[in-house]
């Protein structure tokens, strides 16, 4: 009967002309953080994206159904008043139960796939390239910073940089919703031109309070998938020459044996 390894029974690599998904070992207190930054973010960083996408949307929905960002904003102000009046109750305490389960959940997660990758970690063979009627996908080495810069510029265009289509267009989608929503731009412009007044009245602050969170969890999850598509590119090419010459015999001075 033959034999199924740890690495064959634990898979840790899957290319489809949708991207490479893999599995990873971050850190579960930083998936747990980006989670608290915006629930399914988390989700993101180690690569569960139906998850991520279902907490996001989540997390948009019942955010504006509660009015919880308009509550914070006049917190911040010590307008506490305004923030209580505002504030649907029954539709925070909603929010709170699935907010802290994004964070437990992200880190108990992220904790357990770190041990999964262990086992499957050593020696497989890694395929480098797909290639499809519409696509080629392929493993290559990636500059994290350029990752990080392209996000930093549009979020979403740091995971067309690593090829996650389906992710890169989904930011990229919700970036122009925030945008087209919260009318930042525009009030960036009229605040250049010294009109705070009109800046302060033309920015919707709900919907601008989402953005540093969806900027900077875009930005760190294309930094990091950049660093572990590198780590999958050495792995590739250590199980080659492995798998090619380890147990070629080396003649020495023309001489076998």
């Amino acid at each position: 009967m033959k034999k199924t390894s740890s690495r064959n029974r634990y898979p840790f690599l899957r290319m489809s002309m949708l991207g490479v998904t893999y599995s990873s070992a971050p850190r579960p207190a930083m998936v747990a953080w980006w989670s608290a930054a915006f629930p399914g973010f988390g989700h993101f960083v180690i690569n569960q994206y139906a998850r991520g996408v279902l907490l996001t949307l989540t997390e948009m929905l019942i955010n504006t159904c509660c009015r919880l960002n308009d509550a914070i904003v006049y917190t911040f102000c010590g307008r506490f008043d305004d923030a209580a009046a505002v504030l649907d109750a029954d539709w925070a305490f909603g929010y709170a139960t699935i907010y802290l389960f994004a964070i437990w959940d992200s880190y108990r997660r992220a904790e357990y796939l770190g041990r999964l990758r262990e086992l499957s970690a050593g020696g497989l063979p890694i395929r480098r390239m797909v290639i499809h009627p519409l696509d080629i996908q392929y493993i290559e080495r990636k500059k994290p910073l350029s990752g990080f810069l392209y996000s930093i510029l549009f979020p979403g265009l740091g995971q067309l940089y690593n090829q996650r289509f389906c992710l890169a267009f989904y930011l990229m989608f919700w970036w122009w919703v925030y945008i087209g929503m919260s009318h930042a731009p525009s009030a960036g412009v009229e605040l250049l031109y010294g009109s705070v007044s009109r800046s302060t009245a033309m920015l919707s602050q709900h919907w601008f309070m989402f953005m540093p969170s969806v900027l900077g969890g875009a930005a760190y999850q294309a930094y990091r998938g950049t660093i572990e598509q590198n780590k999958l590119f050495r792995e590739a090419q250590r199980a080659y020459l492995r798998n090619t010459y380890d147990r070629a015999e080396i003649a020495l001075f023309g001489e076998s044996g």
